[in-house]
């Protein structure tokens, strides 16, 4: 039904468009009727969104033709992202038409009510009067994708050189006057920057961190009235952006902008650490506790100055609660509030971490994806969710120095193996559904998923020394190696899996309890280290197989390349002990 549906804040008459849902029910109305499908792909913080309902689909010519030659469906890009993973062309909105079974007749983004209007005339016509051309291409097209997909997938042992390809090809698409990377649009790129901190002894790759960093903040990427992030920028100068916030975007940046600061010692960047904070909690925090997903595009106020802005009407908040945004956002406090010693932040992300969980879980120990205000949550099928719900754990566990929380990130993972786990290796995005209709029926192992899941089960290894965790991880990143090199500074994520798995992150293991124990705790997560892990373990030093040994007095145990340094009893050698092992 229309009213299931997000539109335009502003007058529109997009739905008077018979919108039907994505799903089996849908498809099936388009094969029994024999017409194609017009899918609308939209997002409710998308200004180009808003206005096409505002003109094209509120055109009575347009919505007649909608209406009486295909079978419309709207997809919300935030609610239904494994929809719009594999159907988006070019940005939003995206508008597609489709056969019966889903497959792409027409693709493209914004079209103004004459173009629509004359696209779908030549769709309809050409169903019609060219079935047998379109029916013999598509039959082609699909037989090709079975085939490509039926093939078995060759294990193949984890190495390195894909990686370093990664490394020098962001290296290679710097920016030197603006930072960043590539031309325009330019985006922000967390893992990128991460991994470019991890190259610690490479000044060349730090400088290009740094001068990236610098650059976000001098162009417009940054709200320099509110703070918060907006998307992406148009120019490669870093202005004119793409004025929505999104929650995810800024917890990347929270994340990196706190970890960059505690390891260059930048107090610049750790204010923009705390205005990002103080924007997300001032603006996207709901009442109940859990974060908005996002403020909507609005030229009108956000090129206005202080003074005009106060005058001008704030632009749309999209209440949604999305777990894996929510979660991403909780794992960025908790990191960000390790680094820099804001125990507020720290206090706040576990306590909102238990809270999510419980509003989320699912049957089965899955979780929700979403909840509109006022409903029920919706939609427990997707990796992304559990995913970073159990990234989230392993950040609040170093945080707060409570291994409950990593005993969750494990449960986590052992549901992703048995939930998601393809049998010719690698992760699937979803669990199977009623969603798996059009080209959803073809089951997806996305490489960044598959590339952030092998991290974490990383990290567990790391923490634990169960074995088994890196077996995994070993077999999901040997699957797909070979796509590295077609994803360029995208693949920023598999190179630090790749990384993780040769070379451990510095790990630093306190034991004991009492204040001494407290004191290496937080004198370790004060260490300008960009890769390290932490944890706090009760006396007897014993977490998953990993036994360490036992003192008769709080110590703590520093780990790196070098190997394992001598226990340290006291914070103020914890730097020696670093170096030592580093």
């Amino acid at each position: 039904m229309a009213e299931s549906f997000r539109f335009s804040p502003r007058r529109n008459r997009a739905d008077e468009v018979a919108w039907r849902s994505w799903g089996k029910e849908a498809f099936d109305e388009a094969a029994s009727r024999d017409l194609p499908i017009l899918l609308c792909l939209t997002a409710s913080w998308c200004r180009w969104c808003q206005h096409m309902d505002e003109t094209t689909y509120s055109d009575e010519g347009v919505i007649d033709i909608i209406n009486r030659n295909f079978i419309p469906i709207r997809a919300d890009a935030d609610r239904e992202p494994h929809v719009a993973d594999r159907y988006v062309t070019a940005g939003w909105p995206t508008n597609a038409f489709l056969t019966p079974t889903g497959e792409v007749l027409w693709s493209g983004t914004y079209a103004g009510p004459e173009q629509l209007a004359s696209m779908a005339e030549s769709v309809h016509t050409a169903w019609a009067a060219k079935r047998a051309e379109l029916g013999a291409e598509i039959e082609r097209r699909r037989k090709a994708l079975e085939t490509s997909r039926a093939r078995s997938t060759a294990f193949g042992l984890v190495r390195r050189e894909p990686a370093d390809d990664v490394l020098a090809a962001i290296i290679d698409s710097f920016d030197a006057r603006n930072g960043g990377f590539g031309t325009s649009p330019k985006f922000p790129n967390g893992d990128a920057i991460e991994l470019l901190l991890a190259q610690d002894s490479d000044a060349g790759a730090r400088r290009i961190a740094v001068q990236t960093l610098d650059g976000m903040l001098a162009g417009e990427l940054w709200d320099h009235i509110e703070g918060g992030f907006h998307r992406y920028a148009l120019n490669t100068d870093w202005t004119k952006p793409q004025l929505e916030k999104l929650l995810a975007v800024n917890a990347m940046q929270l994340r990196t902008y706190a970890t960059a600061s505690a390891v260059l010692d930048r107090a610049d960047w750790r204010e923009t650490a705390v205005r990002i904070v103080d924007w997300v909690n001032g603006t996207l925090l709901q009442r109940h506790g859990l974060w908005a997903g996002s403020q909507a595009a609005d030229a009108e106020y956000f090129t206005n100055d202080v003074d005009a802005r106060r005058g001008t009407p704030e632009p749309f908040i999209d209440e949604t609660v999305y777990t894996s945004a929510n979660a991403a956002w909780i794992r960025a406090l908790a990191d960000a509030g390790s680094r820099l010693g804001v125990q507020a932040w720290v206090q706040e992300a576990a306590a909102r971490l238990q809270q999510m969980l419980d509003t989320m879980a699912a049957p089965d120990g899955l979780l929700y994806h979403f909840q509109a205000p006022g409903s029920e949550p919706q939609l427990p099928i997707l990796l992304t969710d559990i995913l970073e719900a159990a990234r989230a754990c392993i950040s609040v566990a170093q945080a707060v120095g409570n291994n409950e929380w990593l005993m969750r990130a494990r449960s986590f993972a052992t549901l992703i193996e048995r939930r998601f786990w393809a049998a010719e290796g690698g992760f699937y995005d979803r669990v199977r559904s009623d969603h798996d209709v059009g080209v959803l029926r073809y089951r997806d192992r996305p490489f960044e998923a598959n590339a952030d899941t092998a991290r974490l089960l990383l990290d567990l290894a790391h923490a634990t020394g169960e074995r088994s965790y890196r077996a995994l991880a070993e077999r999901a990143l040997a699957v797909i190696a070979p796509q590295a090199g077609r994803f360029g500074i995208n693949g920023a994520a598999f190179a630090l899996a790749v990384h993780a798995y040769f070379e451990p992150p510095t790990r630093i293991f306190v034991v004991g309890d009492g204040e001494v124990a407290d004191a290496l705790f937080a004198a370790a997560h004060r260490l300008p280290v960009a890769d390290r892990r932490i944890w706090k373990l009760p006396q007897g030093g014993r977490i998953g197989t990993l036994q360490l040994a036992i003192k008769d007095k709080p110590c703590a145990y520093v780990s790196g390349r070098k190997g394992a340094a001598a226990p340290v009893f006291e914070p103020g050698a914890l730097a020696d002990a670093l170096a030592n092992a580093s």
